[in-house]
Parts: structure tokens; C-alpha cells; sequence
């Protein structure tokens, strides 16, 4: 028999009730994990009482299923169907036997592959408690153990719902690696008010308020589409962490809640990233009469962070200079400028060409800041150990 390929496995994953429920990455890990075992006709596949640890897809060939019912209840699987799913979920020995009918080719799911994936969605976890009661209603057997096995799998459903809800309300404002990260180790008192330094991004559009003005709203709610539509998923790519969106404007920041290694260089390099998406996109709103522009301002330094607002509807949020100054830098920013603090210059000197725009008076800063424009990034091969700056232009 020819060995099945990648897209074989994962297409028969694909058709099974459950299976098909996973995400696309999920059941391409599935295909390359599985393996594949080949038994001749009348060989025993697996015995009554064995531990039930896999699930197993017949690939080619049929099997035979022997119940522990005192009717010694038959059942025969075809190629393309899939057996053990309460196995696979309950580990417990099996109530039925299997041999091979004929030369058959078999595809093995480990427990360990499959039961994280299915616990992980609510859907399947439904599914699986109401096949369980089919059983029960159906043959009436074992009727204590199908009704235990019950309550423990409707105690995952209750446990996987309270998840869902606290992952989903860390993603509102966390990439969701992170909003998983925290749920699975149970630990969310990261979010309690604390203290730490993080860099802040702050990015609008110049002729915002102007466009608003003029445009009818409809068209303005469908601008804020497309500009959050395009924008938005870049935080999570860079692994931000998503403070607000209004109207126009977004708040991300970096090192908090989960540290990170390199908070400047990944808050540049986002900047960057967004800037080239807001580029093309103002483009497009040009040709229809919109005068618009891009700006953004970062910065580094201390902020107090933590939840804010009440039990139906909260936020995570910073507080503290650092987002003053970050939102000013923004404010001042003209069109395609990514005005940074001195403190942001010095950390992406490897990977960013800058401009030096030298002291700035920024509204509600009393004392002058450093500034630096983000000009273009540099490849691994151009970093150089020093800031690389260009000449400001007559006049800034």
C-alpha cells in the first residue's frame, strides 16, 4: 500500500464530525503527527479492557468492532471513518475489541496530539457530552460509567466556558498568544495596578477632524473600517498590547503585560509596518477627494498600568508621562513622520535610519525634547553601531 500523503490525512480529518472543527493549523499538526499502521486481515487491532489512547481513521481496508454487551454487539468501520473519539477524550480501558476484516492501512491519533486541540473548543466539547448520551440512550449500557464519564466531561464544558470568557476578554486588549499564555497558567494578577517601563506608540491621521467635518457619516464609519481593518492586526503581529482605539487614533504599548526583550525595536518596527498600510491606503482616499496623512509618536519610560473600568466593561491601560510625551511626539508628527524620544533613538540605532529634529517644544511639556524621525529601516547587513542621522531640512 502506497503511504498516504499530508493532504490525504488531512482532508479525512477535514470530513470527521469533530475533527473538522479544528482550526487549519491544528488538523496540518494532526497530519504530521498521526502515523500510519498496516494489519493483515483477522489481526487483532486492539483488545477489550486496552487502554483507550488513540483514535484511530481507517485509511483503506475495514475493521471490525466487538462490543462487551452481552449480545457481543458487532459494528464494522469502512475506510474514510474514524473510531475512539470518547477514548481519546476519557483515556479509559476500551469496552470493545477490533480486528483487521480484511488487509487494511490505519491512521493512529495519539491521546496527548488530539485532546488539547478538542478541549480548546467549546463546540466540540458540546458535541462530545451529547454523543455520550446517545450512547447511554441507545444501548443502556454501563449506564453508571457513561453518566460519570458525563458529569467529568460537562465539568470541562463549564471549566472550557469560564476560559473562553476570560481569554476573550484578554483579547480585547492583548495579542491572543498572550491572552492564552496568561489563561493557561491561571495566573491574571499581572493585570492588578503595578509599576513598570514600557514604550509607548501613539499614531492618528493628519486631516482627520477636517475629513469628519464634511463626510457623512456612513462614510466615515467605513474609512474607520478599513484604516482599523489594516492597522489593527499589526499589534498582534508585533505582539502589542492594544491600550485604545479612537477614531482616528491608537494606543499600543510594549514590555507589558508580558515583558519583552526588545519593546523599542518591536514598537519601531511596527510604527513602520503601519505606516507603509496607512500609505497605501491614503492613496486610495486621495483619488476620492481626502486630503489625509499619517503620524506617530513613541516613547520610552516608567507608567502605572493595570485594569480600569467596572464589572460589565473594563480596559487595560498605562498612565504616566510616557504617554503624554508619546502622544505629544504623535501631535507634532507631519505627514509619514515617526517622531521618536531619545531614549528610542539610542535603542534602534542598529535597525532604523533617523533624522535629528534636535529640541522640541511640545504643548504641555515644559522643557524641550530631543526628537528623532523615523526615515526608513535598515537591513541586518546595514546596522551600523551608531544612530545614522540625516540632515533636518532648512527651517526644523
Amino acid at each position: 500500500m502506497a503511504a498516504p500523503t499530508h493532504e490525504q490525512k488531512r482532508d479525512l480529518f477535514q470530513s470527521h464530525f469533530l475533527l473538522g472543527k479544528l482550526e487549519p493549523g491544528e488538523i496540518d499538526t494532526l497530519a504530521t503527527r498521526a502515523r500510519v499502521e498496516s494489519y493483515r486481515a483477522g489481526q487483532e487491532i486492539f483488545a477489550k479492557g486496552s487502554p483507550g489512547r488513540t483514535m484511530i481513521a481507517v485509511l483503506q481496508g475495514s475493521i471490525k468492532i466487538v462490543s462487551l454487551s452481552p449480545t457481543g454487539k458487532e459494528v464494522v468501520v469502512h475506510a474514510g471513518e474514524v473510531i475512539g473519539e470518547l477514548a481519546a477524550i476519557t483515556g479509559e480501558e476500551r469496552s470493545a475489541g477490533a480486528a483487521a476484516m480484511t488487509d487494511c492501512e490505519l491512521l493512529i491519533i495519539d491521546r496527548r496530539d488530539v485532546l488539547p486541540m478538542f478541549e480548546r473548543h467549546f463546540e466540540i466539547c458540546m458535541m462530545l457530552i451529547q454523543s455520550l448520551y446517545r450512547q447511554l440512550r441507545q444501548t443502556g449500557e454501563q449506564v453508571e460509567d457513561v453518566l460519570f464519564r458525563s458529569r467529568g466531561l460537562e465539568a470541562r464544558v463549564a471549566e472550557q466556558v469560564e476560559e473562553l470568557g476570560r481569554v476573550g476578554r484578554l483579547k480585547r486588549f492583548l495579542p491572543p498568544q498572550l491572552a492564552e499564555l496568561i489563561v493557561s497558567q491561571g495566573d491574571e494578577k499581572i493585570l492588578e495596578s503595578h509599576r513598570r517601563e514600557i514604550v509607548v506608540v501613539f499614531c492618528d491621521l493628519r486631516g482627520y477632524t477636517a475629513f469628519t467635518e464634511t463626510a457623512e457619516p456612513e462614510e466615515v464609519f467605513k474609512f474607520l473600517r478599513e484604516y482599523h481593518g489594516a492597522l489593527g492586526p499589526l499589534v498582534a503581529q508585533f505582539e502589542g498590547t492594544l491600550d485604545h482605539f479612537s477614531g482616528d487614533g491608537i494606543m499600543v504599548f510594549f514590555n507589558d503585560p508580558v515583558p519583552c526583550p526588545d519593546p523599542a525595536e518591536r514598537a519601531v518596527k511596527m510604527a513602520m509596518s503601519m505606516r507603509e498600510a496607512a500609505s497605501r491606503l491614503i492613496t486610495v482616499w486621495r483619488r476620492h477627494g481626502c486630503e489625509l496623512g499619517f503620524g506617530a509618536g513613541i516613547a520610552q519610560g516608567y507608567a502605572t498600568l493595570g485594569q480600569i473600568g467596572f464589572s460589565e466593561r473594563s480596559g487595560y491601560t498605562a498612565i504616566g508621562t510616557v504617554c503624554n510625551l508619546a502622544a505629544r511626539l504623535c501631535a507634532e508628527a507631519e505627514d509619514g513622520q515617526i517622531l521618536v524620544s531619545s531614549r528610542i533613538a539610542e535603542a534602534v540605532e542598529a535597525v532604523a535610519t533617523l533624522e535629528d529634529l534636535g529640541n522640541l517644544e511640545l504643548k504641555g511639556l515644559r522643557r524641550p525634547v530631543a526628537a528623532f524621525n523615523v526615515v526608513q529601516s535598515t537591513s541586518p547587513a546595514e546596522a551600523r553601531p551608531n544612530l545614522t542621522v540625516v540632515a533636518s531640512s532648512p527651517g526644523v
